[in-house]
């Protein structure tokens, strides 16, 4: 076992009844080319978990995630004039993770492989974004930000799961800084990433109907 990243060898040995799925997700991942990747066809091996989550406490935390597949939704963007009160982002692509106040996280093993993701929803339930998990994230820091979330015994809305297309597909790593009285949220886009991250990703752009940049 000596050839195993040593972040996943720590996180086997903390939590080693936690490992289990997340090795078989993210190595098996890595063993595998995802054929389609479709949020809206759950397969049998499909297992989501509804959390509540501020919009300041999932902004802080999207920055120690390192290199995502951001996909916020056509709906949240013709909305974008309505944000976070005491936040500013740079891009107005990103004003839709300021709205979001329930997360799904998604995880599903099926024939193409493992892979998992966050969907965000505002107050009314409306689809704001997804977050892909990739090889090149940092997915202690995924598993930290989801342990910050409130757990829900069930979805908050039933109109959640109605599908809606996504405007387009970012390779990003988030930063926030203060300015001022304000916080700032932006995202840089992700000059280096693996072949496999990138295969995915693309992927994910193509079954979803956009161009991943």
């Amino acid at each position: 076992m000596a050839g195993l990243p040593k972040a996943y060898r720590q996180r086997r040995d903390a939590a080693p009844s936690q490992v289990s799925f997340r090795s078989i997700a993210m190595f098996g991942w890595f063993s595998h080319a995802l054929t389609q990747v479709c949020p809206q066809a759950l397969g049998s091996g499909c297992h989501r978990r509804w959390l509540r989550v501020s919009p300041g406490a999932m902004a802080r935390q999207l920055p120690l995630l390192g290199t995502v597949l951001y996909l916020p939704s056509c709906t949240a963007l013709s909305s974008a004039n309505t944000m976070l009160p005491g936040w500013l982002v740079e891009r107005i692509e990103l004003v839709p993770l300021l709205r979001t106040c329930w997360i799904a996280a998604v995880s599903e093993i099926g024939a193409e492989g493992p892979r998992e993701w966050l969907e965000c929803f505002d107050a009314q339930g409306v689809l704001q974004a997804r977050l892909y998990l990739l090889p090149d994230t940092d997915y202690l820091a995924w598993d930290a930000l989801l342990a910050a979330a409130e757990p829900l015994s069930e979805a908050p809305l039933v109109r959640k799961l109605r599908p809606t297309r996504c405007a387009m597909a970012w390779l990003v790593c988030f930063r926030h800084r203060q300015l001022g009285g304000l916080r700032l949220l932006n995202a840089i886009d992700v000059q280096q990433l693996s072949p496999l991250g990138q295969d995915i990703a693309n992927q994910v752009a193509r079954v979803a109907g956009v161009y991943a940049v």
